[in-house]
């Protein structure tokens, strides 16, 4: 049986004690996506995977739990519209569960996947979790 996230669905990805929700992106945000790459040295090309990872993380995530600020206060996101500004997405690069949350929420992009696997070896990653949420308010 073929299944298709809605907009209005979210996705949990669990890494350690801190949990990302995250939205799927619509079309045109995947197409942004995809277009990160550009012709290196000797003609190559070459995708910028930093930048690919920026966006990724600058459209789908909306919301963050068990993350605190240098106070102990609990971390929020900020967002311009939709989306996280700009500010926001250079603090959530610096959290250190970030390598294994944007590796799952890559595997996200286009389904729910069954496993969460290693890009560099295939083994399932460790200490990651995904949750369904159902339908969880408007699309954006």
């Amino acid at each position: 049986m073929s299944k298709i996230l809605k907009m209005t669905d979210r996705i949990k990805i669990n890494v350690g004690k801190v949990s990302f929700t995250i939205a799927p992106l619509n079309q045109f945000q995947k197409i942004e996506i995809s277009e990160q790459q550009k012709i290196g040295v000797g003609g190559d090309v070459e995708f910028d995977l930093m930048r690919a990872q920026t966006l990724l993380v600058k459209y789908g995530l909306k919301d963050i739990e068990g993350a605190f600020d240098l106070d102990g206060e609990p971390y929020k996101l900020q967002f311009d519209g939709d989306v996280l500004s700009d500010d926001c997405i250079s603090e959530v690069f610096t959290l250190e569960q970030r390598p294994d949350y944007v590796t799952a929420h890559w595997q996200c992009l286009n389904e729910f996947p069954d496993k969460l696997v290693s890009p560099y070896d295939g083994k399932k990653l460790k200490g990651v979790a995904l949750e369904l949420i159902k339908n969880k308010g408007k699309s954006g």
